[in-house]
């Protein structure tokens, strides 16, 4: 095997990595670029609280300046000529500028910036529940196109013995051609139906690794999990903890909180400023009338903005239409995570029907296909019946398997509609059916 991976081109060509949903998961949300586009905005919003935070810090600016003239301008006094300056002329200026937040516009602007990082971590929280049920999803399917193919394949092989047995009786002439013939028939579109399930999985597949962002044609060999039991939860429970604890909610919540401190920025922007500001100079060339080599000045600056043609209002303005938007949309997520856990919910309650349902109808489909083989062979019934059994049965197998993974993706679905895998939990009732069986 080692030998064969070396030489192979693709080298993963022929070394499968057989993955757990864990490990599916895992590497969805490595490889995910919308999860590495909210990461990034975690650090962008770290960013925002600094620069915020920057704004009301001392700020410290350094200048230098030289200067050479053509020549130095005198004045005469008497017979006497004095130079009133020099050729050249070095300077240095140290300033130490820091703002005084009187009406808190720097404090408000720090607290949005939190505000706002909130809605980010919310934002990756919610990414990371979509893209982990999606590759949840892909993971079901694929298991679900693998069983579905092996049916086909017991489908196939159950005909092929019926064509045997039917041959058998037509050489022995109990029966005529044309019975030789309809099992030839079924046999062959059985045959059409393992082709196209044998198509499912590579499709299948293909959509898994689109989902862990791996190439299409990495070879997929995935484990398969217990079958999860019955779960005993409550619609009313899951609609409140959605409600309450979705991060799509937490986000248009904290969207509110932001809104508002926004509009409060706009309307202290429109207040006076204040600052106080200090600067050293330090003189490299002096002079006659410059013969200080250092010196220093501090100033208490104040601007107040008499009129700005309603800039700063249309501001106000704007950012309260933000805030108020932000209100009527928290409302609307609310109402689409409650309807998100309805659905969810009454989606988990009817697979669970249908497994059982399901469980119950291949149960008898077998024992009908075994009664019908009997018969046949037995001479006392004709192939049709036969052939009828072997339809109900193919039926039944695929009702359960869709019944299965159904459950199991309604399962991943409700856990992704009350917040995630925690709230999930904290949902689960002491009393829970057992583990399905495989049938």
């Amino acid at each position: 095997m080692v030998i064969a991976c070396i030489l192979a081109l693709p080298a993963y060509a022929l070394c499968a990595e057989r993955l757990t949903l864990e490990d599916s998961v895992r590497i969805a949300l490595e490889n995910n670029p919308a999860v590495q586009i909210a990461r990034e905005n975690m650090r962008k919003a770290d960013a925002m609280i600094a620069e915020a935070v920057s704004r009301g810090m001392p700020k410290l600016t350094l200048d230098a300046t030289y200067q050479r003239v053509d020549r130095v301008p005198t004045a005469s006094f008497g017979d006497r000529a004095v130079e009133l300056g020099s050729l050249d002329n070095r300077s240095a200026n140290l300033a130490l500028a820091q703002p005084i937040d009187i009406f808190g516009i720097v404090k408000t602007s720090k607290e949005a910036a939190k505000s706002g990082k909130s809605g980010y971590q919310y934002a990756l929280d919610a990414q990371v529940n979509n893209t982990s049920l999606d590759a949840k999803t892909a993971f079901y399917q694929v298991l679900r196109a693998q069983k579905y193919l092996k049916v086909q394949e017991d489908t196939v092989a159950l005909l092929e013995a019926n064509l045997k047995d039917t041959q058998l009786k037509y050489e022995a002439g109990t029966i005529a051609k044309f019975d030789v013939l309809r099992a030839e028939t079924q046999l062959a579109n059985a045959r059409q139906g393992l082709i196209a399930a044998q198509n499912g999985v590579e499709l299948a597949k293909a959509a898994f690794n689109n989902v862990l962002g791996r190439p299409l044609d990495t070879p997929v060999e995935l484990v398969e999990p217990e079958t999860p039991g019955f779960v005993d939860v409550d619609l009313n429970s899951c609609i409140e903890i959605a409600c309450e604890s979705r991060p799509e909610v937490l986000q248009a919540k904290s969207a509110i909180e932001l809104g508002d401190k926004m509009a409060e920025v706009a309307r202290l922007s429109g207040k006076p400023t204040v600052a106080f500001r200090w600067v050293y100079n330090r003189n490299f060339d002096t002079s006659l009338f410059n013969p200080r080599e250092s010196s220093w000045t501090a100033f208490l600056l104040t601007s107040i903005s008499v009129f700005d043609g309603g800039e700063n209002k249309a501001k106000v303005d704007q950012a309260t239409a933000d805030a108020n938007n932000a209100r009527f949309t928290y409302q609307n997520v609310r109402d689409m995570a409650t309807l998100d856990a309805r659905q969810s919910y009454l989606s988990l309650k009817e697979s669970e029907e249908r497994i059982r349902a399901a469980e119950k109808g291949l149960e008898q489909a077998r024992e009908g296909m075994r009664l019908a083989q009997v018969r046949y062979r037995g001479g006392v019934s004709t192939q049709i019946e036969v052939l009828d059994a072997q339809t109900a049965l193919t039926q039944a197998e695929t009702n359960y398997v869709n019944a299965l993974y159904d459950y199991q993706i309604a399962l991943a679905k409700l856990e992704r509609a009350v917040g995630g895998k925690e709230q999930f939990v904290k949902l689960l009732k002491p009393s829970t059916q057992t583990t399905q069986s495989g049938a």
